[in-house]
């Protein structure tokens, strides 16, 4: 008797592999386009573009961070130190910085949570209800979207 075991894949791997995948374009079409002597492999990009994605992911949900100022810093800490690296020779910098910014809006666009305290009216227990009708997202994060999708789309 054999039991089948059914993996489900959680939903924030299938925007964090298409994620991955898109940063890694966004930065080998930069430096394909700015780098035309030498060719330059790796996944140095689509690495840079996670960094970016988990800035986007940090600003975009700001409120459900408890110790802000210090995630921020550390984040921004990191990016600069990899991107100083870039300055070495022989390493691709268009790469990092296409990836990062490509990883930015993309983590803007599939990284969006709602709120804190926003409850589904589908999804509520029987009998609870909800004195206030609360926003979804916030017009920071509306603004955050239709900004990304507009440079995603253009670019």
């Amino acid at each position: 008797m054999f039991m089948r075991t059914l993996y489900l894949v959680p939903p924030q791997q299938l925007r964090i592999g298409p994620l991955y995948v898109l940063a890694g374009v966004g930065g080998s079409l930069l430096s394909s386009l700015f780098v035309r002597k030498k060719i330059s492999v790796g996944a140095s990009g689509a690495l840079f573009g996670l960094l970016g994605a988990m800035l986007s992911e940090l600003i975009t949900n700001w409120t459900l961070y408890e110790n802000k100022l210090a995630t921020l810093l550390t984040l921004l800490l990191i990016i600069a130190i990899n991107l100083a690296v870039g300055i070495l020779p022989h390493v691709d910098n268009f790469a990092h910085v296409g990836g990062f910014v490509t990883g930015f809006f993309l983590g803007c666009v599939l990284l969006l949570r709602p709120q804190f305290g926003w409850i589904n009216q589908k999804k509520a227990p029987p009998g609870y209800f909800v004195a206030s009708k609360k926003s979804k997202y916030k017009i920071y994060q509306y603004i955050l979207l239709m900004v990304s999708l507009a440079f995603l789309l253009t670019g």
